[in-house]
């Protein structure tokens, strides 16, 4: 779902073709290696047919422009301004939507943070609760550590953003990726 929600959020610059998604997410979210460009554009498709995103044009070589709906501008700001909520946030989308959000001058990242670390400390409040066996103890270990390593993490991201607040900031790249894809003969 992050990467759904991740070129919500990109679109709120304009609109872009798939290619150029693709790169510009991987550009913010910068622990991904790869996004398969099948997976862009079965995203994209996927989010047609949700009524989040609409055809806006071509660019000058012919390659599909995809521009938000209102449901998809709605949905996208929502996702710029909150973090999950339950008390069990997942790590990797967790990166990604705190490292979209930051990027974005128009995001609000404070809220996503805030939220994060809410859901991460109900998390490690949950985990001492909820063990019956030396195994689920081991587990719940593990997963406790993990959450206390995103709680460190969104407190260093929240120090770097109060002392530098334009750290993260990107614009849109001019860098025009090699490939996209052609709109299909008539």
């Amino acid at each position: 779902m992050s990467v759904q929600n991740g070129f919500l959020a990109l679109l709120t610059l304009g609109p872009a073709y798939g290619s150029q998604l693709q790169g510009e997410f991987l550009a913010r979210a910068v622990h991904r290696r790869q996004l398969n460009a099948g997976q862009v554009y079965s995203t994209l498709d996927r989010m047609i047919d949700q009524g989040l995103v609409e055809p806006a044009g071509a660019t000058d070589d012919g390659l599909p422009l995809y521009a938000l709906t209102a449901q998809g501008e709605e949905q996208a700001r929502a996702w710029l301004t909150t973090g999950p909520k339950d008390s069990r946030p997942d790590w990797d989308e967790m990166q990604d939507q705190v490292l979209v959000a930051v990027s974005l001058a128009d995001a609000d990242p404070d809220g996503v943070l805030r939220d994060y670390r809410a859901a991460f400390v109900e998390k490690i409040r949950e985990l001492a609760h909820d063990a019956d066996s030396s195994a689920e103890l081991a587990a719940n270990r593990a997963a406790e550590l993990g959450a206390k390593a995103a709680i460190e993490w969104i407190d260093e991201v929240i120090a770097t953003l109060a002392a530098h607040p334009e750290i993260f900031l990107q614009e849109r790249s001019s860098d025009r990726p090699r490939r996209g894809r052609k709109p299909a003969a008539s």
